[in-house]
């Protein structure tokens, strides 16, 4: 066959590595079948994240392997993922026995568990330096799967434009239009704003907008949210409640966990479902006895329903269960009947032994 002729198969390929770094000291009181998450992150087009398990995921290894499991948290798609997930020895280079290759059908809220990862003393012995130890994981996503590819890199492809997109957005260079939000005016860039947001688009750009109107006043909105909302347009990412912070409103206004339910609103009213799923998954990280009641209701007041099945599952594990409902907040239920019903079939799916 001629070099010079064409490739007779064609596919979309979408190739993402990340590294993950673990203080291994701070995972040390997480408990047989507990886990710790790293950041969401996007692998053609699809939301995933990993979740480690420092005592593995069950008792049948009897605490002696960590387990590892890439969960896809896409809700409307399937994917057929090529991945590679291992860790760095302490030299910082892969080996043969922290390494697995495999090809996996992802559907909804579909997961990849590796439950014997490796055994805990290995990860001890050779893996980590300095507390730290590194989670590596490359992913190739194709839409075509007899072109699926069998490798891909090792290597950390670098990815600068979130940093020099949110650097402009700091800078306030060119920006073009205004928005004012109880008296503070925060600028932007119409264009980044209308790609991300069909909200936006129509705002700015619609036909009925008038073109010199460069200042839009925002009700029912605070401006540390509203700086949040941009930091994940510009970005792809949540922000830390930090960052959002500036010199004219240096305190503190509001808790990370407030932040991202109100997050979750601008979500909604900006249809900016990738900031919903990171904010939701955020938040499910913070269900305790404390939160999850309160955490509840705003869930089903706003239709949250990844955080929703989340603080159900929470509420109906039968350890937490009996702290739950000796607490007034859970007395509030009795004012959701539709919750109080949704836990009630979640309890009914429980094997007989955990409902004693």
């Amino acid at each position: 066959m001629s070099s010079n002729n064409p490739n007779p198969i064609s596919a979309d390929i979408s190739r993402s590595s990340y590294q993950f770094r673990v203080q291994n000291s701070k995972t040390k009181d997480v408990g047989i079948g507990e886990f710790i998450t790293t950041p969401v992150f996007s692998a053609g087009g699809h939301m995933c994240l990993i979740k480690y398990y420092p005592q593995g995921i069950d008792h049948e290894n009897n605490d002696t392997y960590i387990s590892l499991c890439l969960q896809l948290l896409t809700f409307s798609k399937s994917a057929t993922l090529d991945y590679e997930l291992g860790l760095l020895n302490k030299h910082g280079r892969p080996t043969k026995e922290s390494w697995i290759r495999s090809a996996n059908t992802f559907h909804i809220k579909r997961s990849s568990t590796h439950s014997r990862f490796m055994k805990r003393s290995d990860l001890e012995s050779d893996y980590i330096r300095d507390d730290y130890f590194i989670i590596v994981c490359s992913i190739t996503v194709t839409n075509e799967p007899c072109a699926m590819l069998k490798s891909c890199s090792i290597g950390v492809f670098p990815n600068n434009l979130a940093e020099e997109l949110l650097a402009l957005l700091k800078r306030q260079e060119e920006t073009d239009v205004t928005f004012e939000l109880e008296g503070e005016n925060i600028s932007a860039h119409r264009i980044i704003l209308a790609s991300r947001s069909s909200v936006f688009k129509a705002k700015l750009f619609g036909p009925m907008v008038e073109t010199d109107c460069k200042c839009i006043k925002i009700d029912d909105m605070k401006p540390l949210v509203f700086r949040g909302m941009l930091h994940f347009i510009y970005t792809d990412s949540l922000p830390d409640i930090e960052d959002l912070v500036t010199e004219e409103t240096s305190v503190k206004t509001m808790s990370s966990n407030i932040l991202y339910q109100h997050l979750l609103v601008a979500a909604n009213r900006y249809e900016l479902e990738g900031l919903k799923t990171l904010c939701e998954e955020r938040l499910r990280r913070t269900i305790s006895i404390d939160t999850v009641v309160s955490l509840l209701i705003a869930a089903w007041q706003h239709n949250w329903d990844y955080l929703k099945e989340g603080c159900l599952e929470f509420i109906a594990d039968s350890k937490n269960f009996r702290k739950i409902i000796a607490r007034k907040e859970y007395f509030s239920l009795g004012d959701y009947p539709s919750i109080l019903y949704d836990l009630r079939q979640k309890l009914l799916l429980l094997p007989a032994e955990e409902k004693e």
